[in-house]
């Protein structure tokens, strides 16, 4: 068996973050309503920025807000 053939072990841990994308996705607001309301520090929930221009958000926080966790 060559390295190449070898499986990448799933992941046994869930993520912790959702990017920016996904979380306007799941609130029902478009990616640049969201990031509009991040620079302005209006954004229903603080991002954390990883870069100038790419910010993830906490999936608790998402998921709540959401509506898909208490």
């Amino acid at each position: 068996m060559d390295e190449n053939s070898k499986a990448a072990a799933p992941s046994t841990s869930p993520r912790l973050f959702y990017s920016e994308v996904e979380t306007a996705a799941l609130l029902g607001i478009h990616r640049t309503t969201l990031r509009t309301l991040a620079l302005e520090g209006r954004s229903p929930e603080e991002p954390i920025r990883l870069t100038q221009h790419k910010r993830v958000y906490r999936r608790v926080d998402v998921e709540r807000l959401a509506g898909l966790r208490q």
